[in-house]
């Protein structure tokens, strides 16, 4: 029998993007609504699954020199966790 199973290259966008990417609400991104097992039921798959956002930080860095204390990733949008203070 044949199965389908989803693998996303990215953790799932769970937070608003206020640093550059149009991404107003929670309510907007499906990660909210459905989790893995509901999205993949959704969308047809037998599975789905996303890269760690730890996953991703170690993928962007390969090969990368630190030659700054500033050299980050941005993860807010992923983790709800941002750089700098916002002031609305």
């Amino acid at each position: 029998m044949l199965q389908v199973h989803v693998r996303v290259a990215s953790p799932p966008l769970l937070y608003p993007c206020y640093m550059g990417i149009n991404i107003p609400t929670r309510e907007e991104l499906i990660a909210n609504k459905l989790d893995p097992r509901m999205l993949a039921r959704h969308v047809g798959a037998d599975s789905l699954a996303y890269l760690s956002v730890d996953g991703l930080i170690q993928a962007v860095k390969h090969g990368i020199e630190d030659r700054s204390s500033k050299v980050g990733h941005c993860t807010a949008c992923l983790t709800g966790k941002y750089p700098e203070k916002l002031e609305w």
